[in-house]
């Protein structure tokens, strides 16, 4: 009998063994965001235009939930994954393009010496450079609304980060950014084809955080494979105790495109904290077209109030001036009658968890 026991616990030790070098964890996570948006000079059917009263999910933060985790496999070595999915919460639809886990989905390793990552992945001029924005590449009034690259995402890449004494180093390959589109992504013989690829730095230490990004992608056809787009995104901002200053530029040029065109975006504003539960955050934004004297000007003013850690209501206004022929709205391009001014208004509320 004592024998039997004994190797009773012998089996249930050996089966505990692996539980203890191999801990790991899931976490739930989301946003459920949406708002109530008044704006103007939106175009409408037979070439009018007029006011929108709408609905709006993920004005503040794209409405999402996501299953993240770890498993840690001894000498600082750790497997890593996240599955995110987008979705709109007025009506309940899926997002980017209608895919179960669009805002990402990759799986790597985590070292002393940084992280590999494989899958759909931010672009590094999101994932690195939205702490440049005062609005933070927000999906209604901010940068976003002249670029949605600067909140792009790329399927089929690898990705390098690693954080070093405040330094951040990041770069990220992919072999077909978007494989949503027929023959967009990973032709063979074509390697070109739709092909990403991204380097960012930055710095961070105190009150003081700078970086800078640079993105380039390629035609998303054999025919295209040569038109190349080309991103520079800069920024910094300095806290002054409940206050920080942020300012920001992206650079854009386009080659061997019927479409060549070289604009450049910058912005500037500021945060306050103004209350424990009250941050008010000004943002100031233009671009111009080179060689054509096409300018487009915003500003915006965003009340966050937090009733909660994971609760919060919001206002914003924003107010965009188009000139020349432009036809960027206060969200974004194509949302205002072709060389109008635009002026749009949000409430909303935020739950995380």
């Amino acid at each position: 009998m004592k024998k039997r026991h004994a190797l009773a616990a012998f089996a249930v030790s050996c089966t505990a063994v692996p539980a203890a070098h191999a801990q790991s964890s899931v976490t739930l996570y989301g946003i459920a965001d949406v708002g109530i948006e008044v704006v103007n000079h939106v175009p409408g059917p037979n070439g009018t235009s007029g006011t929108a009263v709408r609905m709006e999910s993920g004005s503040l933060a794209g409405s999402r939930w996501g299953l993240r985790g770890q498993e840690d496999l001894g000498g600082g070595l750790k497997a890593v994954f996240d599955l995110e999915n987008g979705f709109s919460i007025n009506n309940g639809a899926l997002g980017q393009g209608g895919r179960m886990f669009g805002r990402k989905a990759y799986v790597g390793l985590s070292t002393p010496y940084g992280e590999v990552t494989l899958g759909r992945q931010y672009n590094l001029l999101y994932e690195l450079m939205y702490v440049y924005d005062p609005l933070n590449f927000n999906p209604s009034y901010s940068a976003q609304g002249y670029d949605p690259t600067l909140v792009g995402r790329a399927d089929n890449s690898v990705r390098y980060l690693a954080r070093f004494s405040g330094v951040t180093f990041a770069a990220l390959y992919s072999t077909g950014f978007d494989s949503t589109i027929p023959n967009g992504a990973q032709v063979p013989g074509h390697s070109k084809v739709g092909r990403e690829y991204s380097f960012a730095l930055q710095y961070a230490g105190g009150p003081a955080n700078v970086g800078v990004a640079y993105d380039q992608m390629q035609g998303t056809s054999i025919a295209t494979q040569d038109a190349t787009q080309m991103r520079v995104v800069g920024g910094g901002s300095y806290a002054f105790g409940p206050v920080k200053a942020y300012v920001g530029t992206r650079w854009l040029n386009i080659r061997n495109s019927t479409a060549l065109q070289s604009s450049l975006l910058y912005w500037l504003g500021a945060t306050w904290q103004a209350s424990a539960p009250l941050t008010l955050s000004l943002g100031g934004y233009q671009e111009r077209i080179r060689g054509s004297g096409q300018k487009t000007s915003s500003g915006v003013l965003l009340a966050d109030y937090f009733l909660s850690k994971s609760t919060d209501l919001y206002a914003e206004v924003s107010y965009v001036s188009n000139s020349n022929g432009l036809n960027i709205g206060v969200r974004a391009i194509g949302d205002v009658t072709t060389g109008s001014n635009q002026t749009g208004a949000m409430v909303g509320i935020k739950h995380s968890f």
